[in-house]
């Protein structure tokens, strides 16, 4: 790309990467004061991230003004500033994304304190389910972590910033995805974005290598359809739409699952005649309090009313036939459960039915889908 004249445009976002890249080396001391200033403070760090924004965006207007103005009249060395903003922004972007790479490493990200590991999992929030998911194999953390390493060392160096970028802007665009959706920190979020913005930057000063690579390739391989245009797009079409038509299929084979589907509560239980007191569950594990029954015919039976453990509980697999209002429940300890199914409705329901010697009786409450 020729930096001898650009458009004010290009000048302005880069001048905002640059800037926003100076003013972001400024937060890294917050990270050292006590948690007891960051507790107090830490609400009114939202501001200070629009502030940022807008200090970015206001000083680079001036700057890019004299800059453009002085670029026209051939009075200043445009691709010297481009070298010093663009060099700005690789030097940034590396030690921002190791300092991550390095985190997930040394493990102070992605640990998961003891007491959520016994928290209720429908209890947990995104940010706590995504550490304890990231954190549960610390060999995931360290490629994670090697990656953003690596993407990193690559963009100091002008000749291997393209791959650089390549390496890390999946990782990054995962993240951004991850902290929006599971409602990570704002400042994560933040930080994401931002990173993302100037890795697209570079992708967009390389855009013509691109092509080429991407685009313009003429793969030498021999064509196997003989020129008939029809049938290379109904190859191409073939295998997206196997994908779909398989799945959609075998949704359409379960049209019941969704009826049952979700977490029920055992408001009385009847065996051979006997009710079940609502202690039994402590010493029988026959003695149900929930019945969980999933998408595609996956179902659980626990004792437990206040969480589910494999140990204690039975899983199996279930058919139900709306029709005839039959359920049939195949636990994997070779048991069976046949019961006929009465008084549903969307938030409650009656099972009647046999299990190996015994006879039940059990009403049934939606906890939730």
């Amino acid at each position: 790309m020729s930096y001898h004249r650009t458009s004010w445009f290009f000048k302005f976002c880069e001048s905002v990467l640059a800037t926003t890249a100076l003013l972001n080396l400024l937060f890294i001391p917050l990270q050292f004061l006590p948690f007891s200033f960051l507790e107090k403070y830490g609400q009114y760090f939202v501001h200070l991230l629009i502030g940022t924004v807008g200090a970015a965006s206001l000083s680079s207007l001036f700057y890019v003004w004299i800059w453009h103005r002085q670029e026209q009249a051939n009075a200043t060395n445009s691709p010297l500033h481009h070298a010093w903003l663009q060099g700005i922004i690789r030097y940034w972007l590396a030690l921002s994304i190791s300092t991550y790479g390095f985190a997930k490493i040394l493990k102070t990200q992605f640990q998961t304190p003891d007491f959520f590991l016994d928290t209720p999992l429908s209890s947990l929030d995104g940010m706590s389910l995504t550490w304890y998911y990231y954190g549960y194999s610390y060999p995931l953390a360290v490629i994670i972590g090697l990656l953003q390493i690596g993407g990193s060392i690559l963009l100091l160096y002008r000749r291997t910033t393209l791959l650089g970028v390549m390496i890390l802007l999946p990782v990054i665009v995962n993240i951004i995805l991850i902290n929006l959706f599971y409602k990570i920190a704002i400042g994560a979020f933040f930080n994401s974005v931002v990173y993302s913005l100037a890795l697209v930057f570079f992708l967009f000063l390389n855009r013509r290598r691109l092509k080429i690579i991407l685009l313009d390739l003429v793969d030498q391989l021999p064509d196997i359809t003989s020129n008939r245009s029809w049938i290379k797009h109904s190859l191409r079409v073939l295998p997206i739409a196997i994908a779909f038509i398989s799945l959609k299929i075998l949704i359409d084979t379960h049209p019941d699952d969704q009826l049952l589907r979700g977490s029920w509560k055992v408001e009385k239980l009847v065996r051979n005649g006997q009710v079940q007191s609502s202690t039994a569950w402590l010493t029988d594990s026959k003695a149900w309090n929930r019945i969980y029954f999933a998408g595609l015919t996956g179902c659980a039976f626990t004792p437990n009313p206040y969480r589910f453990e494999s140990w204690e509980g039975r899983l199996g697999s279930y058919e139900f036939d709306s029709s005839r209002n039959r359920l049939l429940v195949a636990f994997y300890t070779r048991d069976t459960l046949r019961a006929v199914v009465s008084n549903r409705t969307t938030d409650a329901m009656r099972l009647q039915g046999v299990l190996g010697r015994d006879t039940l009786d059990i009403q049934l409450s939606r906890i939730h889908r």
